[in-house]
This record gives C-alpha cells, structure tokens and sequence, in this order.
C-alpha cells in the first residue's frame, strides 16, 4: 500500500512540475494577405518602416477574420520583399508576455515564422513567402487590448537579390575569355623566343 501511496505522490509532483513549466501564449501576431481594402492603408515607400496597431474595424480582415488590433499596408517600395522581421520593445503593457506567430486560418502571406522575446526586445520573423510590389498586407494581434499598448513597433525586409542582366554576364565572360587568350599567347612567345 506504501508503494501506491509513493506513486501516486510521484505522479502528482510529475504533474505538478510540468504544468509550471508550460509557457502559455500571451498574444498572437500574423501577416496577412488581404484583397484591396476600402479603408484607410499605410503606403511603404521604403524599409524599415514603423507602424502601430490600431482597433481592427468589422469586416476589415479577410475571410471574416477577426483581430484586436490591425495594421494595414501596402508594398510601394517598387521592390518584392521576400521576408519580413517586425521588432518592437517590452513594456509595462506586454510585461514579457510569451509571443507566438504559429500560423493559423488562412490568406497567411508567409509559411515560415518564428517569435521570441531576447531581453527587453519582441523579434517576430515571417519568412517563405513573398510580399511583391503594390501588394497590400495586414499585421495583426490578438491578445493585447487596446492594441496601442504595443507602441511602435519596426518592419524590416529581405529584397530579394536581383539576377544580373544576360547581356552583362555575356559581356563579363567574353572579356574573361579575350584576357586568358591573351595570356596564353603572350606565354607562348615567351616559350618560343626562349627557344
């Protein structure tokens, strides 16, 4: 019966301990690819860019999504962003909560992220994806209300790296080929007039 009465004890102290340890989610942030809004959006000409969150309005998300607090913009930058790392500081509002940007639901932009918090600063990476040039995007949170609360938070992007133009990488290899000809030629007067 002593047995039982340990195990039982062990079990219970088990379950204890891994309930501490469990870090629960604190607020949810996501980056959506909407269809052109009707309403008021951020045009980004260039990055990094600094945005807030704001109360989302009925209807603004896709799909009928809901969200406590959105932002809404668009890529103008005249290049595609192929990643997108948002940053913003810990304060008395987030007081370290536990970050997550898992994916969920659908019209998710990027396929890939992962969240954390190092310090008194939030590093949220979305990646896999691509956002290109004029096209809209939604950031948004659940879990922080009013969503101002937040603060600034700050949008940096990957542009993707441009391929050289045919014509160039044509020109660059001829040149190469001419000055290795040369060399070689210039190697066999040596060789000869040696002779």
């Amino acid at each position: 019966m002593k047995v039982f009465r340990c195990l039982f004890a062990l079990i219970i102290a088990c379950a204890f301990i891994g309930s501490a340890s469990a870090e629960p989610i604190d607020f949810h942030m996501r980056v959506l690819d909407p269809p052109p809004p009707a309403f008021s959006v951020q045009p980004i000409f260039s990055t990094p860019f600094t945005f807030t969150f704001t109360a989302c309005s009925v209807g603004e998300l896709p799909g009928g999504g809901t969200a406590d607090g959105c932002f809404a913009g668009v890529n103008r930058s005249g290049m595609d962003w192929s990643n997108l790392t948002i940053t913003f500081a810990d304060n008395p509002v987030l007081a370290g909560q536990t970050p997550s940007c898992a994916l969920t639901g659908s019209n998710n932009i990027f396929s890939d992220t992962a969240c954390s918090l190092a310090g008194s600063t939030y590093t949220l990476s979305f990646t896999d994806g691509v956002l290109s040039n004029n096209d809209f995007f939604f950031i948004t949170e659940d879990g922080v209300v009013p969503p101002e609360g937040f603060g600034v938070g700050t949008g940096s992007v990957v542009l993707p790296t441009p391929e050289p133009e045919p014509f160039l990488l044509l020109a660059t290899g001829l040149v190469l080929f001419g000055v290795v000809l040369k060399l070689n030629r210039q190697d066999n007067l040596r060789v000869s007039s040696l002779s």
